[in-house]
């Protein structure tokens, strides 16, 4: 399968680029930045070469990079795929950025997409309205590609952000009630993770093969289902 490619490696570039610049240009704006201290983006696309089959893009962070070669498995050759996965928070600008220059690649049916366990230092208020325009984004920019949000999968008590989980229930009930309203449909990885400590990894966040697994299958049966649509 040919997965590397010089597109490829430019569209990273590209984003690297787009980062560095809008840091530098909006000053006042990148003061009220809540960045981690390691900031990070992969986009990669199998067949970039190629369109004579459906393509689906799946977005989200380190949890979606996890599952997503067991869904590639799932699918067979029935697809070709695009994945854009990143730290940054749905509250920083440059995650539009990198987003629209994603999206507008290819002509993707399906764009299968989450983004909740980042940017901790801005308040659910903030998560909405950000929600909202990534709703809008994906809409205007996906070129008609049927959409499916995935719940933000929860966190174990005793990881490193077990305090947090409150905060992952709350983002998970804005965005819901957001998508129901567009009448987007719901793959809730996180009802499928909640009482599931088998399927974690030892920090309580990312996700051991089981649960990979798991994941694979769900989030596979999502985008088959909102192709056969």
């Amino acid at each position: 399968m040919k997965r590397i490619t010089i597109h490829t490696l430019c569209l990273t570039l590209a984003l690297v680029f787009l980062g560095l610049t809008a840091w530098a240009d909006d000053p006042a704006s990148a003061s009220g930045l809540k960045r981690e201290a390691i900031e990070w983006c992969d986009v990669w696309f199998t067949h970039a070469d190629k369109t004579d089959k459906p393509r689906v893009l799946l977005i989200g962070d380190s949890i979606v990079q996890g599952y997503f070669p067991l869904v590639e498995r799932e699918m067979g050759d029935a697809v070709y795929w695009g994945r854009f996965t990143t730290s940054r928070s749905i509250c920083d600008p440059v995650f539009f950025q990198e987003l629209e220059l994603v999206v507008k690649q290819y002509q993707f049916s399906v764009i299968h997409f989450n983004h909740g366990l980042h940017g901790w230092g801005y308040t659910e208020a903030q998560y909405a309205e950000a929600f909202d325009k990534l709703l809008k984004v994906l809409k205007e920019e996906g070129q008609g590609a049927k959409l499916v949000w995935a719940t933000t999968t929860p966190v174990q008590s005793g990881s490193s952000m077990g305090s947090d989980q409150p905060r992952v229930a709350e983002r998970n009930r804005i965005a819901a009630e957001k998508v129901t309203q567009a009448g987007i449909p719901i793959d809730d990885l996180y009802a499928l993770s909640i009482d599931k400590p088998e399927y974690y990894s030892k920090d309580g966040v990312h996700f051991a093969q089981e649960g990979k697994e798991v994941q694979g299958k769900t989030v596979a049966a999502a985008v088959k289902k909102a192709l056969e649509q």
